[in-house]
This record gives C-alpha cells, structure tokens and sequence, in this order.
C-alpha cells in the first residue's frame, strides 16, 4: 500500500463537514478504500454496512464499461474516518493526500458494484469520479451510508439492524 494524492474540487456543504470530488483509477480507489459487506464478528455484533455483491448486476455493468465508448458519469461515494489530509489550494481547489500505507482508511458508500465490475476489465486509462466525505467517527459514516443510499431502498432487514447502531 502507498501514499495517493489527488487534485479535488471541495463544495462548500454543511458547516465542519469536507466534501469534496475527484478522478482516480478504479484499482486505486480499491486500494485505498474497502468495500466492508454487512454481516456478523465473532461476538454476534453487527459489522459493515455494504449489500452483498449482485452478481447479474455486475456482469452487466462490466458488459457496457467494457465497451471502447463506455462513460461512467456517476460518482463512486467514498468517506473517511481517518488517514487523508486536505490542503487548501484556493478558489474551491484542495490537493487530497490519502495515506493508505497501513491499511486501506476509505470506506465505498456507494457504487461497490461499479467498483467490482471495473476491477475486472483492463482499461488503464480508464477513471471514475469519487465523491468523498470526512466523518468524525463510524458512527457518523453509518449514517451517511443510509442516507445517501436512502434513494435506493436499502433492505429493511439492513436498516433495521444498523438503526440501532447509530446515534440522531
């Protein structure tokens, strides 16, 4: 694992939040980010939030981006509790340092099957747009999580079982 860094656009959002959009490799968003499936530890507890892998739905993604005039103008959501930096370049711009070199500190919100389905094509100069938040704790990244998955019903099952383990 290593150190990445990325020129961003930050919008201007809710007040201590940074939010905040940039183009990468999808196999190096799968290198600084997990994509962490929903089950259970060892001691019963509830653990990641992600919806299994869709199998059909991934062929199929990966049918079209393995076309030579594949676009892919939506974002895939990452956010992060730890081990990126920001600095303000000015006029909305903010040069993103992600240091992954001990453990992968983002976390895939949305668009894990879009991740999946690219992870398996060969397309070097091929990018996606990663929208990113900064959470203070897992807590609030939970919370984000249904929210903006919120507009594609998740499971009920699923928020059933995480709506007991965030606050607000």
């Amino acid at each position: 694992m290593t150190t990445f860094r990325f020129k961003a656009v930050r919008a201007q959002q809710a007040s201590g939040h940074d939010v905040f959009s940039f183009a990468a490799h999808p196999r190096d968003v799968l290198s600084f980010s997990e994509i962490e499936r929903v089950g259970r530890g060892e001691d019963g507890q509830l653990k990641g939030f992600q919806r299994h892998q869709i199998s059909t739905h991934i062929k199929e993604i990966r049918d079209y981006l393995s076309r030579d005039d594949a676009l892919l103008p939506n974002a895939v959501i990452v956010a992060f509790i730890e081990g990126i930096k920001l600095e303000d370049l000015g006029g909305g711009i903010v040069e993103v340092t992600i240091d992954a070199s001990e453990k992968k500190p983002g976390f895939v919100v949305d668009g894990q099957q879009r991740l999946t389905a690219l992870s398996g094509i060969e397309k070097p100069d091929f990018q996606v747009f990663v929208s990113a938040l900064v959470c203070k704790d897992y807590n609030e990244l939970r919370q984000q999580f249904i929210l903006i998955n919120n507009t594609r019903p998740l499971p009920k099952t699923l928020i059933y079982e995480l709506l007991p383990t965030v606050d607000g």
